[in-house]
């Protein structure tokens, strides 16, 4: 279910069995059987289905709150660079070129190694380097005027923040929903969509549109959670657009 292509195969296959098992069901169930049991079932399916959809909206809430928090991280992660940067033009050689040439390399690697590691769960180790070779620069720097002390002191900072604004990015990337609500989640929608088998409507194909309708939205909304549980995988997924653009202004600086 990583692409729209593969959730929209993923609802219309929870479509198509959830009405093959209603005809299943009507194939071998009598009809008056099923309309007598109509009081029993409709008071277990309304009291599931309201869990269900506290849960449902519990599980969006959480997952599209973290993967507006995972696009504002990766914003901060960026102006930090844009920052470290901007302050490095006040050092002197040859720390502003290594610094340049250091910043440069680090956002390459998120952009072209990190971020699709980070796709499937794993980390960069050419980022990982990269950050390393960014703090040697600072470390063998001997600032020697005012101007350049100063710059260093406040470049520290932002370094600092900027190593917890990507450890924050590689926390996120592996997701929120754990197993045990996913089990839930899947047997829940499972659940509702049987209770649907056993109410005795006159109209077969009635019943098959309203089975239908509901195994769709419910096959969508397990999409929409699985899409933004990690930010950085599935159908939808943040940018790395602000490094991209962060990375010609980093360039044209000299």
């Amino acid at each position: 279910m990583e692409s729209p292509l593969g959730g929209s195969l993923f609802i219309a296959l929870v479509v198509l069995f959830s009405v093959a098992g209603l005809v299943l069901v009507r194939r071998y169930a009598d009809v008056e059987w099923l309309k007598r049991q109509h009081e029993v079932a409709s008071f277990f399916f309304l009291m599931i289905g309201t869990l269900y959809a506290v849960l449902i909206a519990f599980a969006i809430f959480v997952v599209w709150t973290q993967f507006q928090d995972a696009g504002t991280n990766l914003e901060h992660e960026a102006n930090e660079v844009g920052d470290l940067s901007r302050m490095a033009m006040a050092m002197e050689e040859p720390m502003r070129t290594n610094l340049r040439t250091a910043l440069i390399e680090y956002i390459r690697s998120v952009v072209d190694d990190e971020f699709p590691a980070m796709a499937q769960g794993r980390e960069s180790q050419r980022t990982w380097q990269a950050v390393e070779s960014l703090w040697r620069v600072y470390a063998v720097a001997q600032p020697s005027t005012l101007k350049a002390q100063a710059n260093y002191a406040e470049s520290i900072k932002h370094l600092n923040e900027l190593a917890n604004y990507r450890r924050a990015r590689l926390f996120t990337s592996r997701g929120t929903v754990p197993s045990m609500l996913w089990y839930l989640l899947y047997i829940g929608g499972i659940v509702l969509i049987v209770f649907t088998f056993f109410f005795g409507h006159d109209s077969l194909l009635s019943q098959a549109a309203m089975t239908a309708a509901l195994a769709g939205i419910l096959a969508f909304s397990l999409f929409l959670i699985f899409s933004y549980n990690s930010p950085y995988a599935g159908a939808a997924r943040v940018s790395p657009e602000p490094f991209r653009l962060e990375l010609q202004h980093v360039v044209a600086r000299h």
